[in-house]
């Protein structure tokens, strides 16, 4: 259930890079279009940007340390839902998703002076696969499983909303980012996985079979969680962008 939220890393990556790069000789990359602070249409300005960075983004950038995101490879994503019908703890390891660098960003709305940033994307389709361990309860059942899984998510629909501060470090302004909050749908889910601990092929079936044929029920139920591990994980990835790219670098003053 927190997969779709993989091509969240998507946006994130692109937040980071728009912001440019602190180069010795402070020069400009091809991938960075800055934005004017004081533009009227700074909004259409900061989402062309993201656009513009997707081909570069998605082979990854070295010199940012930004991973390339086809395919995207995170090591390790925990959650825990105490709430509702499904209630249980999660970790998911050595993941890899692919499709993420398809985004479209499609809308953005920012107030520079507060350094608050909301924005939209869409993902045609992402494919993860990778490991996991799950204990707790689904329908007041018992459940304990742990093996391999593999996901397939289409028509996905992120938001994200950033709120910044201005901080001074060595004579320049860097944005931190304070709060982060990140939500998704989507219209189409299939899961399949296989369970090391119940080995029996019927079981195992059944808990397939379980899976898609609630799917839709699970991400509901698994969303809030998922949303907010996400959001605690890139909030760090932020800020640790962003506390070596002044914001001079990717946001102009007149």
């Amino acid at each position: 259930m927190h997969y779709p939220t993989m091509t969240i890393w998507s946006l994130f990556g692109c937040l980071a890079i728009l912001a440019g790069t602190a180069w010795a000789a402070y020069e400009r990359p091809p991938y960075v279009l800055p934005c004017r602070r004081n533009d009227p249409e700074i909004n259409k300005c900061i989402k062309n940007s993201f656009n513009h960075i997707r081909p570069y983004i998605s082979r990854g950038l070295t010199e940012l340390r930004t991973p390339p995101l086809e395919p995207l490879r995170i090591e390790e994503l925990a959650m825990e839902n105490n709430a509702g019908a499904v209630r249980i703890k999660a970790l998911f390891t050595d993941i890899v998703a692919n499709g993420a660098g398809n985004y479209t960003i499609k809308d953005v709305r920012s107030d520079v002076k507060k350094l608050r940033i909301d924005m939209s994307l869409g993902i045609p389709r992402v494919e993860t696969r990778g490991k996991y361990e799950i204990i707790g309860n689904v329908l007041l059942l018992p459940v304990r499983s742990n093996g391999e899984f593999w996901t397939e998510f289409s028509d996905i629909s992120a938001i994200a909303k950033i709120f910044g501060k201005p901080t001074e470090r060595d004579g320049e302004m860097f944005m931190s980012v304070e709060k982060m909050l990140v939500d998704f749908t989507m219209k189409n889910a299939r899961f399949k996985v296989k369970d090391h601990v119940n080995t029996q092929s019927v079981l195992g079936e059944a808990i397939n079979q379980f899976l898609n044929q609630n799917a839709n029920e699970l991400i509901q139920e698994m969303r809030p969680a998922a949303s907010q591990s996400i959001a605690k994980l890139f909030r760090k990835f932020l800020n640790d962008a962003f506390s070596n790219i002044p914001m001079r670098l990717w946001l102009l003053e007149d």
